[in-house]
């Protein structure tokens, strides 16, 4: 059985439609919990949406379909933000979310898209500026959803204002900026996914665990210049010159920081001749 690092490491040969997303996030989870039962997880969300089935209305009304759906999530089974906790790596793990019933925005939207999809709807996560979105339906009758916040809907003009705690007052609407409502690709969701646990461990100066995540969010997708930069220079603590010395190169090489790139010229000219004690 393939290791959960290589399972993400093989994602990279597949297109977007080619990868079952449910699938590779519990992969994620199994990458930071060994002990981790995709299959229990598989069950459960089974088990949701018979029970999310029986309570959705017979008619196709997309509003009603999605009141009916955020009764049944967050109204009768909890399903809620982890506020108290939400650098907790667990709101992060699927099998967890499921279980505890708490997350983050990216985890309770992939739970969200999962069952509506299921359930015959249109859904799709936004990878919207700081927090996570469900684009439910198409085109102008869309609804923007923050599930996050028990599946509210998000008016343009709200929309607007938490562009504007991000970027400033007016700097980037949704009217300029359409773009920002489209849906997210299910490798965007993933590496979007490994980048908050990424910042969760450097957070926590868990050097084993943050060289997991950078190790698999580059599997993913491999130019991705941060965390070469990050994995380059986490390697270097690490005492392994060879490993740094290829990251490190290779930011120079797709970065568009001039400026990074410079200030990492003398760090690769020491390591050149460093000795590798990582092995």
């Amino acid at each position: 059985m393939m290791t959960a690092q290589q399972q993400l490491a093989a994602l990279a040969n597949q297109t977007d439609d080619q990868i079952d997303l449910f699938t590779a996030a519990l992969t994620i989870s199994r990458l930071f919990q060994p002990d981790a039962d995709p299959a229990a997880a598989a069950d459960r969300l089974d088990l949701l949406t018979a029970a999310a089935r029986a309570r959705m209305p017979e008619h196709t009304d997309m509003l009603r379909r999605v009141a009916a759906l955020n009764k049944f999530l967050f109204d009768d089974l909890g399903f809620s933000g982890n506020q108290d906790d939400f650098y907790d790596p667990r709101n992060s793990f699927l099998d967890q979310v499921l279980e505890r019933r708490l997350g983050i925005p990216i985890s309770l939207s992939l739970v969200y898209c999962e069952l509506a999809t299921r359930l015959g709807m249109s859904a799709h996560g936004v990878s919207f500026p700081a927090h996570f979105l469900v684009r439910v339906g198409r085109g102008a009758t869309a609804l923007m959803l923050d599930v996050y916040s028990g599946g509210l809907a998000l008016a343009e003009a709200e929309l607007d204002r938490r562009l504007a705690d991000v970027y400033g007052q007016g700097v980037v609407t949704i009217r300029a900026h359409p773009g920002l409502l489209r849906p997210a690709g299910k490798r965007e969701i993933l590496v979007r996914m490994l980048r908050n646990l990424i910042g969760i461990y450097r957070a926590r100066g868990d050097q084993a665990n943050l060289l997991e995540a950078l190790t698999a969010a580059l599997s993913l997708s491999p130019d991705l210049a941060d965390e070469l930069y990050q994995r380059g220079l986490l390697y270097r603590e690490l005492g392994h010159a060879p490993a740094a010395l290829a990251d490190l190169r290779r930011f120079v090489e797709i970065t568009d920081d001039a400026e990074q790139a410079a200030s990492v010229a003398p760090v690769i000219e020491s390591l050149a001749n460093a000795p590798s004690r990582l092995h």
